[in-house]
């Protein structure tokens, strides 16, 4: 007995230390927003992806390993899953500097995190369990509307005059609320009909809106920083050009209206920001130049849509699956890993320079985005490109969560809070 007994007491101490390592993990995720929801984000962001390749390997022999149309799930988790818990932990962190007050209260932003990655989880899980589908989908539109009440606050409480680009995204937020709230009507009541329109305000009525409004206040912002001689331009027309165009594109798209010469000119737009925002000489520094190449697929994206929605022939006619992957995979996944490692290093206390590594998985999404454009351009090769495409993005955001996901349960290099 007495070895057994000494064995035991011998072990207490290891599990000890186990549960005090994960209790210190989550305080520091609850140190600052974005920390829990970056940690997060990456977390569903692979997890997706991961269940995506297994589905598309599965296709292969035949088989789907989901018990729920798999096209229903794969445009949900892609634009519902991963990104809100980035845009959460960002506009958290750094929406109330923009508007001069304090910070959301700690339990309320964590509760809208931490339930919206609960709902993001359920989504994962629902490839399996289809009952937790309307249960997921629930979580999700109650913790967004909550946080979008948190965000109203917090701009309520602001005195700066200043105050438009957290006004445009409050109102991004709530078409996404709308989205989400759909969602959750289809999947509780099998009203299939409701997802496409799920799709489209979740896509052109908040991600998109959200991700230019947040480039024309920091683009030119972090150039004028780094760049010599840099003029930084960012009027407000452009803002409401530019985040007014996809909202009208978005609303066309919902009553099936015809939207090429709005996309054509919001591709003249977006690609002319881009030369004014001089994305030519940011090449010179990586982390940089990560921001401008992930905003010039913007323009691009637009531009193939316009010419696969074209009223007259083009070799792009029909292929607006293709530019949808530009906008998707080019612009928001990219300015993603981009500005997240830069948010990321900035507040983990490290010097603002993406080291080789970073750099070249950057450079590696951008022959991910290629070779998903022509799996619809060669539909003799679409489905090993297909493969080969969500396994470079698996392989991708592996290797980025290696390198960066452990500095949000790990203080500042600097030794500051935050």
């Amino acid at each position: 007995m007495r070895p057994r007994r000494a064995s035991v007491l011998a072990a207490t101490p290891v599990v000890s230390v186990k549960t005090d390592g994960v209790v210190a993990s989550f305080r520091w995720l609850a140190m600052a927003p974005h920390r829990a929801g970056f940690f997060l984000g990456g977390s569903v962001l692979l997890l997706a992806m991961f269940w995506w390749l297994l589905e598309l390997a599965g296709r292969t022999r035949g088989i789907s390993l989901s018990s729920l149309p798999a096209s229903f799930l794969h445009g949900q988790l892609m634009l519902a899953g991963f990104f809100p818990l980035f845009m959460l932990g960002f506009i958290y962190t750094a929406g109330p500097k923009w508007l001069g007050v304090a910070s959301p209260a700690t339990g309320a932003w964590l509760a809208a995190i931490g339930m919206y990655a609960l709902g993001s989880a359920g989504l994962v899980l629902t490839v399996r369990l289809p009952v937790l589908w309307p249960l997921a989908s629930t979580l999700q539109a109650l913790a967004w509307s909550g946080a979008c009440l948190i965000w109203a606050g917090r701009i309520r409480a602001s005195t700066i005059p200043e105050r438009q680009h957290a006004i445009v995204i409050l109102a991004a937020f709530t078409f996404g609320a709308i989205g989400f709230w759909l969602y959750a009507f289809a999947a509780a009541y099998a009203q299939w009909q409701f997802i496409a329109r799920a799709e489209t305000l979740l896509l052109w009525g908040m991600l998109l809106p959200v991700f230019l409004t947040v480039c024309h206040r920091m683009l030119p912002f972090f150039s004028a920083h780094v760049l010599p001689s840099y003029l930084a331009w960012r009027p407000r027309w452009l803002l409401y050009a530019l985040v007014g165009g996809v909202w009208l594109h978005g609303f066309l798209a919902l009553l099936r209206v015809d939207t090429f010469p709005l996309d054509m000119g919001l591709a003249v737009l977006l690609l002319y920001t881009s030369w004014r925002w001089k994305w030519h000489q940011s090449l010179q520094v990586p982390l940089l130049a990560m921001l401008h190449i992930a905003f010039l697929w913007a323009g691009l994206g637009m531009m193939l849509l316009a010419l696969a929605i074209a009223p007259f022939s083009t070799p792009l006619a029909g292929s607006d699956y293709a530019a949808l992957h530009a906008l998707a995979l080019g612009f928001m996944l990219s300015m993603l890993l981009a500005f997240v490692t830069r948010v990321t290093l900035g507040h983990s206390g490290r010097a603002l320079i993406a080291g080789r590594m970073t750099w070249t998985l950057f450079w590696l999404l951008q022959v991910i985005t290629i070779l998903r454009l022509l799996g619809e351009w060669l539909p003799e090769l679409r489905t090993p490109l297909l493969l080969t495409t969500v396994a470079g993005i698996v392989l991708t955001f592996a290797l980025w969560s290696a390198r960066y996901l452990p500095m949000y349960l790990q203080p500042r290099a600097d030794g500051q809070t935050g």
